[in-house]
């Protein structure tokens, strides 16, 4: 899960089959965390509904700010992310907590950096070492990937189409180990807050591959 709100901290309630005495908590969360739940809680994502409740920091958690609920499968890999809405010029719209569906398919020693643009910005583009486009232009709310050698890149943000004219970084380098997917998410306000989070997942090996990944 990724907390893509400026200047809001919030505690999060993950409820498992729609369960409230299977909940748990992550407290005071602030803008910019990423955090694989897997890790941050051992054993709790299992196959089944997991809804994601988001309070204000102390609040009610039956009030709250944002809720959503999906099914995650054997074997899928999932994030769910809090950010602000925007339309392709960049104008704010509402803060909204969105699903996207992780392609940890297998790469075969080979890595792929799976970028979701949920920032207030423009349409833009996403380059690796200047000349790589990660996927075509895409808008807030959309996510793009690409399937790239491992090693270490420098990553910028561009101009829709045109790696050439840079509006954001380079970022990086940042390295791509062979067998994961590199999850990266833009969030806050271009220019002012706006910042990546990331979070790095195993890729399926190809005997077992199903399409999809495992965990959050």
């Amino acid at each position: 899960m990724v907390h893509g709100i400026p200047g809001l901290d919030v505690d999060i309630y993950v409820v498992r089959n729609l369960d409230i005495f299977q909940a748990k908590e992550l407290s005071n969360v602030t803008f910019g965390t990423a955090a694989d739940l897997n890790t941050a809680l051992p054993g709790f994502i299992t196959p089944g509904f997991i809804t994601i409740d988001v309070a204000a920091h102390e609040g009610n958690p039956f009030k709250p700010v944002l809720l959503n609920s999906t099914y995650v499968g054997a074997g899928q890999s999932k994030t769910a992310v809090a950010y602000v809405s925007a339309n392709s010029g960049g104008a704010a719209g509402s803060p909204t907590l969105s699903v996207f569906n992780n392609d940890v398919s297998a790469t075969i020693g080979q890595a792929r950096v799976s970028v979701a643009h949920t920032a207030v910005a423009p349409t833009v583009g996403v380059c690796a070492d200047g000349t790589i486009p990660v996927g075509p232009a895409f808008s807030n709310g959309q996510q793009e990937s690409a399937v790239v050698n491992s090693g270490a890149y420098t990553v910028t943000v561009t101009a829709p189409d045109n790696c050439s004219d840079v509006l954001a970084g380079p970022i990086g380098p940042v390295t791509l180990a062979a067998n994961t997917t590199m999850l990266v998410y833009a969030i806050g306000t271009f220019p002012g807050s706006f910042t990546v989070a990331s979070l790095v997942v195993p890729n399926n090996s190809a005997a077992a591959n199903n399409g999809w990944g495992g965990g959050w």
